[in-house]
Formats: C-alpha cells, structure tokens, sequence
C-alpha cells in the first residue's frame, strides 16, 4: 500500500481521496480484529510472555553521533509531554523487535521514533509549504535534518516513509520492519494497542522514567485542530472514526 508513502504525499499533499479512505479501512480491518482476538486469547493465559519481563533497564539507545543529534532536536523543540511520548515510543518499538525476533536497523528506528512528531510542533507544524498532514509534516522536517546530518538520499527517503506512514491505523511488515515498528509502538502509547503484551510492572516503570505528563490532553486537542484545519488528511479520518475515545479509554493507564 502506497498511502503516506513519501511519493503519495508529493502527490496528493496528505489528502485522502475516497478510494484512499477505502483502501486505509480495508488494509487496517483484519489486523484490528486478529489483534483483538490475540488480546482475549492472552488476557487469562497462566504463562507469561517471555518479553513481559522485560526491564527498562534493559532497553538503551544506539550510542550513536545521529541518535544523540535526532535526541537534541526533538527536546529543541518539543514539549516535555511529547519528548516522553517519543521516548516511550522508541522503548515499545525496541521491545516489539525483541519480542517478534526482528532484526531491524536500530539507528533508524531510534532516529524515527525521536522525530515521528516533529509535525506537532509549532517549529515544524508549517515545514513544507504544500503539505496537508502533520506526520507529513514531520517527515519532510526529519528527512531534511538528516539529509544537513550527511545522510545518503536512500537513507533520508526511507526516514520520511518511515515517519509518514505511523498515521495509517496499520502498517504490516512487508511496509518496512521499522514502520512497522513505529507504528505499533505509538499506538500502543497513545491508545493501548498491544499493551497486553507487557507487564504492568514494565508499563510502570516506563511511566515513572518519562511521564505522561498533560499528553493525553495536548493529543486530543491537537488532533482536533489538526482535523479542523486540514480535512481530508488521516488525521481528520481518525478524529471521525472516535480517537478522542480511544485515548481516553487507553486500559493500561489506570
């Protein structure tokens, strides 16, 4: 599926068309439903999950020049309540690759997760002047950081897929290990997706390293505005399907 791809956002600016809004239903459906059928499958099995032992501990990231420079850049411009969403993010994203054996590129996940929400900024909510998606947004502002970083065309491309497309309701593997990744991760934050798979003791101990802080809230009123004033992006489509219910009825915060 081409949807939030870097070429499909040059063409479109973000806005889904009505076969765009079938084809995001149709290929975010079945993975909805066999994810919900896993959580009930799960909910009362004695033996737990070896990664729901998993300690935050455990989970530290690339000791590399770009991921210290990404770090930078996000606390540069963020709030603290998105800073920690995006350190949360990175931590589930890491634990899913343990937990599903993937061997992804950890620096280009780091680097992602980081700057997934440059497009929630007021620094980069307006980066590219054509653009009608605030992940889009994001994508274009990471891909040019990475691109004055020195990172080959290649690599700067596939940071921007891999940015973009966490706002469809689903990326499957074959998307790309690393969207794949990302994606699931921010969901599990923001909404709960997936959340079953760790213990409550991980999610606590995450909770107390980066605080949810107000994020909750800046969330849902950004996804409103952003809804409001740019109609036909994902966003907008997510904000008409109940996401404000969703956050809020998020299980594994209480």
């Amino acid at each position: 599926m081409q949807i939030g791809r870097q070429h499909w956002m040059n063409r479109t600016s973000g806005d889904l068309g009505l076969k765009d809004r079938i084809t995001l239903l149709s290929h975010s459906l079945l993975p909805v439903i066999q994810q919900t059928i896993k959580s009930y499958a799960l909910a009362h099995h004695k033996q737990r999950n070896r990664m729901q032992q998993l300690s935050i501990e455990d989970l530290v990231l690339p000791d590399s020049s770009d991921v210290q420079q990404a770090l930078a850049q996000m606390q540069s411009c963020s709030a603290e309540a998105l800073q920690n969403h995006c350190l949360r993010t990175w931590c589930y994203a890491i634990a899913f690759a343990k937990m599903q054996r993937l061997q992804c590129d950890a620096e280009l996940l780091a680097v992602s997760c980081l700057l997934h929400d440059l497009g929630m900024t007021t620094q980069h909510y307006q980066h590219h002047a054509h653009c009608r998606c605030f992940a889009g947004q994001g994508a274009y502002a990471a891909k040019d950081w990475s691109i004055q970083q020195g990172w080959d065309m290649g690599r700067a491309d596939q940071l921007f897929d891999v940015i973009s497309l966490h706002m469809n309701p689903h990326v499957a593997l074959e998307q790309g290990l690393e969207a794949h990744l990302l994606q699931q991760a921010a969901s599990c934050d923001v909404i709960g997706s997936r959340g079953f798979e760790f213990s409550k003791q991980f999610r606590q101990q995450l909770q107390q390293h980066y605080p949810r802080l107000d994020f909750n809230r800046i969330m849902i009123e950004f996804t409103q505005r952003e809804a409001e004033q740019r109609p036909r992006s994902r966003t907008a489509m997510l904000v008409q399907s109940g996401f404000k219910q969703l956050v809020n009825s998020n299980p594994y915060l209480k």
